[in-house]
């Protein structure tokens, strides 16, 4: 028994060594054909690890080493970190409402914001209703201005009357003037008293009283005549007194007493200035606000400037 098995171990292994001598010649580009005729065909080698196998050999040698411990601390974490969220926001929930609660809750500072915001709104309400108010007193000033002016313009052309002993003659008057030689061509006054001084008033006189004339610029040129008035005509013989009465008119219609000498301003003072012949802008300086624009005409003032007065 033991020579066959090494008589057949001797013809196995040189059998393998011809089987290998072959398959070298086979691999062989120039191997002749006779030594390939007859040889069986070359069998094909199955793969050690066919593909499948590897991926599933490579899946199951690394997944699960990397798979585990993620599997096994997912589900650890998860809960931990939620319950921290919902710790912390838990706590931070009655912080925050412990915060905002005075705000909300707090009514002395509900009243006090309300009581800001009524006062706020009755000061801007208060503020409006006084603009409306200063609107409409401006308005109304305007619109008595443009109609008293109005009413003046219409008297400054027409007829006057002129009343002297006994005579009252219409004469013209012409942007609110008449001239002393148009009442003396009528009159006749400087025929019958050579030299003499026509003035005009626009009232009657009586005896002892002081005579204020209407202001001429220059002499002999009466303003401020409204049309069908009646005026009173004065004739002065004496130069002396003629004198006295100019620096009287002078002094009437100034508007204003200036103390001191030339130069010297220093007890003047704002007055009324519808002496000087622009009508007054302050009702409480005016001697005469409802007539003041009647007054400025007569002290010699031009009606034209009058507007925006």
């Amino acid at each position: 028994v033991g020579c066959r098995a090494s008589a057949l171990a001797h013809f196995s292994f040189r059998a393998g060594t011809v089987v290998s001598r072959l398959a070298h010649v086979r691999r062989r580009p120039g191997a002749p054909a006779s030594l390939l005729a007859g040889m069986p065909p070359k069998a094909k080698r199955p793969p050690s690890n066919p593909p499948k196998a590897k991926a599933a050999a490579r899946s199951t040698s690394t997944g699960p080493a990397k798979a585990a411990p993620a599997a096994k601390a997912t589900p650890a974490k998860a809960p931990a970190a939620k319950a921290s969220l919902v710790a912390k926001a838990a706590v931070k929930a009655p912080a925050k409402a412990a915060a905002e609660a005075p705000a909300k809750a707090d009514p002395e500072e509900e009243r006090r914001l309300a009581e800001e915001a009524e006062k706020k709104a009755a000061e801007e309400a208060e503020a409006e209703q006084r603009r409306a108010a200063e609107e409409a007193e401006a308005e109304k000033r305007k619109a008595e201005m443009e109609a008293e002016l109005a009413r003046l313009a219409a008297l400054a052309n027409g007829q006057v009357t002129i009343k002297y002993s006994m005579y009252a003659e219409k004469f013209p008057i012409s942007e609110h003037k008449l001239t002393a030689a148009t009442i003396d061509e009528t009159y006749c006054l400087s025929d019958v008293m050579p030299g003499c001084f026509i003035h005009l008033a626009e009232k009657e006189f009586v005896h002892g009283e002081e005579h204020h004339y209407m202001k001429e610029d220059p002499p002999g040129t009466f303003h401020g005549l409204m049309a069908d008035e009646t005026y009173w005509c004065y004739v002065q013989q004496d130069p002396e007194q003629e004198k006295a009465d100019l620096e009287r008119m002078r002094a009437h219609w100034a508007g204003v007493v200036v103390g001191g000498g030339i130069g010297d301003r220093g007890s003047e003072g704002e007055t009324c200035s519808c002496g000087w012949g622009a009508p007054c802008t302050n009702p409480m300086i005016c001697k005469d606000w409802d007539h003041r624009f009647a007054n400025a005409i007569k002290a010699g003032g031009n009606p034209i400037l009058f507007t925006g007065t």
